[in-house]
């Protein structure tokens, strides 16, 4: 191992509270199967959550959670969005991420459907100004209506006039843009699985993308031969975004402890929101499809492992 491979292989997340900080309430039937994919917005001192919450009948809906330091959660004891009559979310809604545009909060997430008529992922939106009402939108990717596609990521601010979204056609993570959130481009390769054995196998698109001095950081995920996800991070150009910069080849966090590497899935992090504060970045993420945990970085030591892997 080179110098600069152990200089930074030290940047990774630290735990916080060093276990998880939501987990299924007791006695709700509605997220008794588990509950991770927190999007989390944080605001006026004020954190608003949704996550996905896998029901005993095996249909996942988003449930609701407040707090006011981001790691202590006052959860509700209804799911706050639920499947549509549609036969596109047949089978439940899934993965939720959140940004804030304008006066507006954009909700991407999976549509699954268990049924011959469509395929089984289809990425929706919905849009809300009070996390009580919440407008759908179904985009249509030039293309690839019969494709399956998930992780759906949009950008918090317009570039050059568009919405820009990552999401994942498998294994890569791809982009495509829209005026008007309904009509979005072909879907074109953004990045691709690396042959670091980590992220060998599939990677996708993980929290909305966070604009820095040297372009947007994306936290993803990676998933090896063996199933296992873990969290990596990458720089893309703040003009062009389809254009990655750095990439890290290691992880910056990956299962470790019980309640990762064990759960409905084994061996997961999948991490769906990044928050910047106090010069740290906090994730959170699914731990073992079961519960919701979070982490923090120092973000300039982040950036500058960052600069050390430029994408030639």
């Amino acid at each position: 191992m080179n110098q600069k491979d152990i200089r930074t292989r030290r940047v990774h997340f630290t735990r916080i509270n060093g276990g998880p900080i939501i987990k299924p309430g007791p006695g709700l039937d509605w997220e008794a199967g588990g509950v991770f994919a927190p999007a989390v917005i944080h605001e006026n001192g004020k954190w608003k959550m949704l996550y996905r919450a896998y029901g005993k009948d095996k249909i996942s809906r988003l449930g609701y959670a407040e707090s006011d330091d981001g790691i202590n959660w006052i959860k509700d004891k209804q799911p706050r969005v639920l499947p549509d009559k549609s036969l596109l979310e047949s089978s439940g809604i899934e993965d939720p991420r959140i940004v804030r545009m304008g006066d507006k909060y954009l909700v991407s997430y999976t549509a699954f459907a268990e049924n011959k008529q469509y395929v089984k992922t289809k990425i929706r939106i919905l849009e809300t100004d009070d996390f009580i009402n919440f407008k759908h939108i179904t985009p249509s990717f030039m293309n690839h209506w019969r494709v399956n596609d998930k992780d759906g990521v949009i950008f918090p601010a317009k570039i050059n006039g568009h919405y820009f979204m990552m999401h994942r056609i498998e294994p890569s993570i791809q982009f495509s843009f829209s005026h008007d959130l309904k009509r979005w481009s072909d879907a074109a390769v953004m990045l691709a699985p690396s042959a670091q054995k980590w992220e060998s196998a599939k990677i996708g698109a993980g929290a909305p993308p966070i604009k820095t001095s040297i372009g947007w950081l994306a936290f993803y995920h990676g998933v090896s031969k063996n199933k296992k996800y873990s969290m990596g991070a990458a720089i893309f150009d703040n003009n062009c975004p389809s254009r990655v910069l750095y990439r890290l080849p290691f992880p910056v966090l990956k299962p470790e402890l019980l309640y990762e590497k064990e759960g409905v899935v084994p061996n997961v992090v999948f991490g769906t929101s990044a928050i910047e504060v106090d010069g740290r970045y906090i994730l959170y993420y699914g731990a073992g499809d079961d519960v919701i945990a979070a982490a923090t970085i120092n973000k300039q030591a982040l950036l500058r492992a960052l600069l050390q892997y430029p994408v030639v």
